[in-house]
């Protein structure tokens, strides 16, 4: 009875084995393709570049946010929750919009002046979908970075109602975001051959001067 069920068994387990041997493959193929589209058409740097920038600005807005409920003595969670989100989506979609308009009018651009000079429809060529692929990716990147940078300063007003004081979910969402710019300042000294403790420093001091300015503003409006 037992080499029975083993016999059962056996043709699923070694289903279940192709299955992933597949999505593994599947993958791996995928992430050497879009590989091999960056090192094409050289669009590592510009990515680089739009991830950082966009990535401070989600950040800052967040902060910005929570520091002006702060001073403000807004104590509600959810509306603070809701103008991060607002915010954070409003900036993914500008920024998707936006870039996807420009590369695409870019690559567009570069293609048509390489097959003038190569009188050649490249269009459906190796580098034609590369062009068209480097748009659509700098797109999705410039505008999930700002979306995903203001998430850390948004973790702890949603968990105000099962385990954090309100009081406490400011300074840890100051502390999230300013943690945030660190690694991003540590991730740029590295791309810059920098001290990355310097870096990450700076990027802090960045903040919080923007940070007090926003106050400043505030306090005064």
């Amino acid at each position: 009875m037992g080499d029975r069920l083993e016999l059962e068994e056996s043709p699923d387990e070694d289903d279940q084995q192709n299955g992933i041997e597949k999505i593994h493959n599947s993958l791996s193929e995928t992430i050497r393709e879009l590989g091999n589209y960056l090192r094409l058409t050289g669009a590592s740097k510009i990515l680089r570049r739009y991830f950082a920038m966009n990535a401070f600005d989600g950040s800052m807005t967040s902060l910005g946010v929570v520091m002006g409920a702060w001073v403000s003595h807004i104590v509600d969670p959810a509306n603070i929750i809701w103008v991060i989100v607002t915010s954070g989506v409003a900036m993914m979609v500008s920024g998707f919009s936006g870039t996807y308009m420009t590369e695409s009018a870019e690559r567009a651009k570069s293609l048509n002046e390489l097959e003038d000079a190569m009188l050649v429809d490249l269009d459906k060529t190796v580098y034609g979908q590369a062009s068209r692929f480097v748009s659509l990716f700098a797109a999705l990147v410039d505008g999930t970075a700002p979306f995903l940078a203001s998430i850390p300063s948004l973790i702890p007003f949603i968990l105000v109602p099962q385990s954090l004081q309100i009081s406490n979910a400011f300074m840890i969402s100051i502390g999230a975001a300013l943690a945030t710019l660190f690694i991003l300042g540590v991730y740029l000294g590295r791309i810059s051959d920098k001290s990355l403790l310097a870096s990450g420093l700076k990027m802090v001091v960045s903040g919080i001067a923007v940070a007090l300015i926003a106050l400043v503003l505030d306090v005064q409006g």
